[in-house]
């Protein structure tokens, strides 16, 4: 891509925190890169409130907290690509070596299978290359992408190289290429690295398997991938305790030659996933230095915060989130989606030559993520080899976590900040993260909690946490749609780190490989909530409906407005009567029923006491059902079943739950300076939910 942008979309500036939540007392570190010349920068600690600065957005508000003292920026280079590292290999005079490996992208440049200080093997679409100090050994062989090749190597006085492939079905026969040198091949000392010649140099794209090296009389090294599937650790089971490492995160859980579709899960036969897949533009850390860190203030409320930076003409912002520690609590939450942040990290399919022949580029940050594949991918997206990527990262630059950006994810759910704000509402912040690496904890204290527009992403912590909370007599306040959809894992020595596995069903970009369902951060089968027996419905009485983005529509009161259960809802709208329509405005495609919507449906869990207060109509022809309901094909005129379902109902324990289930909803709220129907009701259920008065689950 070409990484020379013109003006207005220069960026000089990037960067990411770490931690990205913290308490009052707590540091945090900004790793920052300046891309068009070092220098020094002038830095302010900001509390930002909206970030939607489209002429008819919220605007970018913010409020400085603290100027701090200029940074020297420099420029820091990102190395995408997943490899392996065993240090301190001691090396042989004589053995073999042998391994497994399965391409998944062959082509004319080489891509290094292991090299061990001056000894590189690598493969091409010309065959196989081994050089070092010695000599240079070359294999003429046409390597196909994803079929299995054992690769076995003897070095020493007379050394060979062997090549045999694995047969894909009873059609097959195998098949192998062997070539001996006339001079020596040692192995020499030294870390000996897997799928890379360097931290991001010639990278490898496929799977490896079993690697082996032995000698006449002992085996040096014997890597199992089957063993820490989980982790990023690489078990030498030889007896000699020559572990390894991986890193940027290569895909483990994932079929390996001895896979025979018996088992669909590592945990129960790991032999049969005893494989590494490595990207070349795996990328889940960036390993930049510290530029400067911050100290949060004691006296420092929760709420949602940037490191806002200026090199020359350019500002970039790097937020975080500062929660509040217990005991000084308030009653309200706002419990920001950075599951779903992660999950859309660096997003391009909006403008990338994949969806439109010509990319349609609105910010400077859209166009350096256009000019940067390798800040790494979203969820969303697929790797250079073609196969989904299943882990996104926080410890890299995230460009689409910022303001200044299309309003979705992050920027979107600004209009909520920006609407307490308005109000003058206190709330303090929590996020998915605090909430999966805490549980309940996280949401102690707290009588109210009020979702993102997309909590679309969630761990099997977060929603038991969530569930167990609200069942205490909790009140949820779910402000949008698709919600609580996919399960996602965390990797568990490093949360910033979160795998999604697409299983068999869900509307997605992409669908994981046969028998790879199960995540491998835990083990824990992937896929959607509904398929799990847990439907988002039983969660907040509405689940994920159908999705359009040609735009929005409106509300339409139904005859539950008018059930004295919530009275306290459309208090104060005015002719208040059955049928009257809410919400067709707003600066998210018009409406406030739009983009993706949700209903209420009794067969999915939603409970039957459940109100439900407004129906959207009028969707335009982009509304489509998600494809999760079809059983096959079948033309769909007016479908009743796309619709978004404003709802409320009560919880045993004294708590409530209100949901109106579309994404674009809170988009409406700031329409006519917050004096609307949308902003009427969702402040009445508000503060209802923060009286203590308990609610009464109906007979």
């Amino acid at each position: 891509m070409n990484e020379q942008l013109a003006e207005p979309f220069v960026k000089d500036i990037v960067g990411y925190c770490n931690p990205l939540s913290v308490l009052p007392g707590q540091d945090v570190g900004f790793m920052l890169g300046a891309w068009n010349g070092e220098g020094a920068a002038e830095a302010e600690i900001v509390r930002l409130i909206s970030g939607d600065d489209r002429p008819h957005g919220t605007g970018l508000v913010e409020n400085t907290v603290e100027n701090m003292e200029d940074i020297y920026v420099k420029y820091q280079p990102l190395k995408p690509g997943s490899y392996g590292v065993v240090s301190n290999f001691p090396g042989a005079e004589a053995g073999e070596l042998t391994f497994w490996f399965y391409p998944t992208l062959v082509r004319s440049s080489r891509q290094t299978l292991l090299r061990q200080d001056t000894l590189e093997i690598c493969m091409s679409q010309a065959g196989l290359h081994i050089t070092s100090s010695q000599d240079e050994l070359y294999l003429s062989t046409s390597l196909q992408e994803r079929r299995w090749y054992e690769l076995t190597l003897s070095f020493g006085r007379a050394p060979s190289l062997k090549i045999r492939s694995q047969p894909i079905g009873p059609g097959e026969r195998e098949s192998a290429a062997v070539v001996t040198a006339h001079k020596p091949l040692f192995m020499p000392g030294g870390d000996l690295l897997l799928a890379a010649s360097a931290p991001g140099q010639s990278c490898f794209n496929g799977r490896l398997e079993g690697v082996v090296i032995k000698t006449s009389d002992s085996i040096l090294l014997d890597l199992d991938f089957a063993e820490g599937i989980s982790s990023q650790k690489l078990v030498d089971v030889s007896g000699n305790d020559r572990h390894g490492y991986l890193l940027q995160n290569p895909t483990r859980g994932v079929c390996g030659r001895l896979w025979d579709g018996s088992t669909q899960s590592y945990l129960q036969s790991p032999e049969q996933y005893a494989a590494v897949h490595f990207h070349e533009d795996d990328l889940t850390d960036a390993g930049w230095e510290e530029s400067c860190r911050w100290t949060v203030p004691e006296d420092l409320p929760s709420g949602q915060y940037a490191l806002k930076v200026t090199l020359r003409d350019c500002t970039d912002y790097i937020p975080f989130f500062v929660r509040a520690p217990k005991g000084q609590r308030k009653s309200l939450a706002y419990l920001v989606p950075t599951a779903t942040y992660l999950a859309y990290a660096n997003h391009r399919m909006n403008f990338s030559d994949g969806y439109f022949s010509q990319p349609v580029l609105h910010y400077a940050n859209e166009a350096f993520l256009y000019a940067h594949e390798d800040l790494g991918f979203s969820l969303y997206e697929y790797h250079r080899d073609h196969s989904g990527v299943h882990v996104s990262s926080r410890l890299r630059p995230i460009m689409n976590l910022k303001p200044h950006n299309v309003t979705w994810a992050f920027n979107a759910d600004t209009h909520i900040t920006a609407w307490l704000e308005a109000i003058d509402q206190e709330f303090d912040v929590v996020t998915d993260e605090d909430l999966h690496l805490m549980g309940l904890d996280a949401l102690e204290g707290y009588r109210t909690v009020i979702t993102g527009t997309h909590p679309e992403y969630y761990s099997t912590h977060m929603r038991d946490a969530l569930e167990s909370w609200l069942g205490a007599g909790g009140r949820l306040m779910y402000m949008g749609g698709n919600g609580f959809y996919w399960r996602v894992a965390f990797q568990e020595d490093n949360p910033a780190v979160m795998e999604v596995r697409r299983a068999e069903d869900g509307t997605r970009a992409w669908i994981a490989e046969p028998g790879e369902y199960y995540h491998q951060f835990g083990g824990e089968y992937g896929g959607l909530w509904r398929r799990l027996g847990k439907p988002p419905n039983q969660l907040v009485g509405i689940g994920f409906a159908a999705q359009g983005f040609d735009g929005g529509t409106y509300y339409r009161a139904q005859p539950g407005a008018l059930d004295p259960r919530v009275e306290f809802i459309v208090q104060g709208i005015s002719d208040l009567a059955e049928g009257d329509a809410w919400g067709g405005f707003g600066n998210q495609g018009g409406g406030a029923a739009g983009e993706e919507i949700d209903r209420h449906d009794v067969t999915l869990g939603s409970p039957a006491h459940a109100v439900v207060i407004a129906t959207s109509e009028d969707h335009r022809p982009g509304m489509l059902r998600v494809k999760e309901e079809f059983h096959m094909m079948e033309p769909l005129g007016n479908d009743p079943k796309v619709r978004a379902d404003m709802v409320f109902f009560e919880v045993e324990g004294g708590g409530a739950v209100f949901s109106t289930g579309s994404i674009s909803y809170a988009g409406s709220l700031a329409h006519n300076d917050y004096h609307n129907e949308i902003a009427m009701l969702t402040g009445n259920v508000l503060t209802r939910f923060l009286d203590p008065d308990p609610f009464t689950y109906p007979d």
